[in-house]
């Protein structure tokens, strides 16, 4: 084979794999961001929160009995959550919200939503997300 065959087939397999690179930049850069963590934490992190300085993070349940909100309490109470509050809500419906101080990242935040829902759902209530509780002044 002739070099200049050589040059030329080389030339043209960079020149795909550029196109290729590209067109997987461009793709990732369009993706849409459709998992509510990943979203809120983007927004956080455009809002100026550093999500990887500790932060107090609120979750929230909606829980249909007083029973199944301390049933809730107790199995997260050993894993650092602290009680913010609980209160009764319209329906008969009970109101819990968990604390706890953490750093902000995709992964563990979605881990936590994937656990949170199903742990409600057993005991017929919801798992209603998180938010980073505000500095108390």
């Amino acid at each position: 084979m002739d070099t200049k065959w050589v040059a030329l087939l080389l030339v043209g397999i960079a020149a795909f794999s550029l196109l290729r690179i590209i067109s997987q930049w461009r793709g990732l850069a369009k993706r849409k961001v459709t998992d509510m963590d990943e979203m809120f934490i983007l927004q956080l992190r455009k809002a100026g929160v550093g999500s990887f300085e500790d932060h107090v993070v609120d979750f929230f349940f909606t829980m249909p009995s007083v029973k199944d909100c301390e049933e809730i309490r107790f199995l997260l109470k050993g894993e650092g959550y602290t009680t913010a509050s609980q209160a009764e809500v319209e329906g008969g419906m009970f109101s819990l919200n968990l604390q706890r101080t953490m750093r902000i990242a995709v992964p563990e935040m979605q881990a936590l939503t994937a656990r949170f829902k199903p742990l409600a759902e057993e005991r017929g209530g919801k798992y209603d997300g998180w938010a980073v509780a505000r500095p108390k002044s």
